[in-house]
């Protein structure tokens, strides 16, 4: 029976974590707005409208003045359109983290109500690298890398052709 119970255990593990959702969380903001695939316009019930900079990840530029468009970008940003423009969100704050970086842009996770985790999943769909931001991960960072190495390994979104994860843009 053991055998069988470690035969399972290994096999999950091999085969990825399902896009499953986490514990439900209380939602108090609406989406209103992508700028782009981590960078997010909320209106948060209590505070008003944030500017979000999603912890976590990193997706390819597509707005960054006097730079080129990455590879993939357009795709990391349809991406968040499609899975967050008018859903209800939490905004999760991570204690190993700033409020705010250097632009004002409240630094936070955004998770839907049923525990989907945008970080993690924008990882797994291969639209973001997981980042680490002045050499102190976030503490989701193992999910979001192990969601990264799924992707990676399956050649998913800016994994694949065209980019095979070459995402720099240029100066012009």
């Amino acid at each position: 029976m053991r055998l069988i119970v470690l035969c399972v255990i290994l096999l999950a593990g091999l085969l990825g974590a399902p896009a499953a959702a986490a514990d439900p969380v209380a939602v108090t903001a609406t989406v209103l707005r992508v700028v782009d695939g981590d960078t997010i316009d909320v209106r948060d019930d209590v505070r008003g409208r944030l500017r979000i900079r999603v912890l976590g990840i990193d997706t390819p530029e597509t707005k960054k003045p006097g730079y080129t468009v990455g590879c993939w970008g357009p795709q990391a940003t349809e991406f968040a359109r499609a899975n967050l423009v008018e859903q209800r969100v939490a905004i999760v704050y991570d204690p190993t983290q700033g409020m705010h970086d250097r632009y004002g842009r409240t630094l936070a996770y955004l998770v839907k109500a049923d525990g989907w985790d945008y970080s993690v999943e924008a990882a797994r769909a291969g639209m973001a690298h997981a980042y680490v931001y002045g050499g102190q991960p976030v503490q989701r960072y193992p999910q979001i890398a192990a969601a990264e190495r799924e992707a990676k390994a399956a050649g998913r979104g800016l994994w694949g052709p065209p980019c095979h994860g070459d995402t720099d843009s240029t100066r012009r």
